[in-house]
C-alpha cells in the first residue's frame, strides 16, 4: 500500500476502530453490523476496493438503525415529558397490564390520538363491575411507556415482537409481522 489511502477507505478503518473491531478476523462480525457482506468489507478495509457514498450512508444507516432510548419508563401518564421523536410505546391499565402497543413517528401526537380512539373491547369497571362498553383509551390507561427509536424498520420489528410477546393483555387489533 503506498501512500494515503481514500478518505472512504479511512474513514470504513475508523468506523472498524470506533466499534471496537481489530483487524484479525472480525471482518465477519464488523460486515454484519454494517450489513455488508464479508468479503467486500475485507477488501475496502485493506483498500482493495473503495466503497462509494451510498455504500457508506447505507453502512451508516443499518449501524444504528438498532438503536433505542428510552424516553419514559412505566410512569404516569404525562405527554408533556414526550418527545416528538419516533419511536414505540405501551399503554398499561392500573394494574400493570398493557392494553395497547403502538409505534409512532412523533411519539407526543400519535400517543394523544391514541387515548382518544376507542377500545375495540367493553371493559367492567367500578364496584358493581357494571360492563361500560367500549371506552375511549384514556379512560382506562394509567401508566405508559415510550421508547425512541429512529429506524422505521426496528421500530416495526419491535412493535411486532412486543405485540407476540403481550397477545393476550394488548387488546390491538393487528397482530404485525416481522419485515
Amino acid at each position: 500500500m503506498k501512500g494515503r489511502q481514500s478518505k472512504h477507505v479511512e474513514f470504513i478503518r475508523l468506523l472498524a476502530e470506533l466499534f471496537g473491531y481489530d483487524s484479525r478476523g472480525d471482518y465477519a462480525r464488523f460486515a454484519s453490523r454494517l450489513g455488508k457482506s464479508t468479503s467486500n468489507i475485507y477488501a475496502y478495509y485493506n483498500g482493495h476496493k473503495v466503497p462509494g457514498r451510498k455504500v457508506l450512508l447505507s453502512a451508516l444507516r443499518h449501524a444504528f438503525e438498532w438503536e433505542v432510548n428510552p424516553n419514559i419508563e412505566v410512569g404516569p401518564i404525562d405527554l408533556r415529558s414526550l418527545t416528538s421523536r419516533p419511536g414505540v410505546y405501551c399503554l398499561y391499565d392500573s394494574s400493570g397490564s398493557i392494553i395497547y402497543v403502538g409505534q409512532a413517528t412523533n411519539l407526543k401526537q400519535e400517543v394523544r390520538q391514541a387515548l382518544g380512539r376507542r377500545m375495540n373491547f367493553p371493559v367492567r369497571r367500578g364496584p358493581k363491575l357494571s360492563k361500560k362498553a367500549y371506552p375511549k383509551y384514556q379512560e382506562i390507561a394509567e401508566y405508559l411507556s415510550a421508547y425512541e427509536v429512529p429506524s422505521v424498520r426496528m421500530r416495526h420489528n419491535l412493535e411486532a415482537l412486543l405485540l407476540r410477546i403481550f397477545p393476550n393483555q394488548s387488546h390491538n387489533n393487528k397482530m404485525g409481522n416481522f419485515k
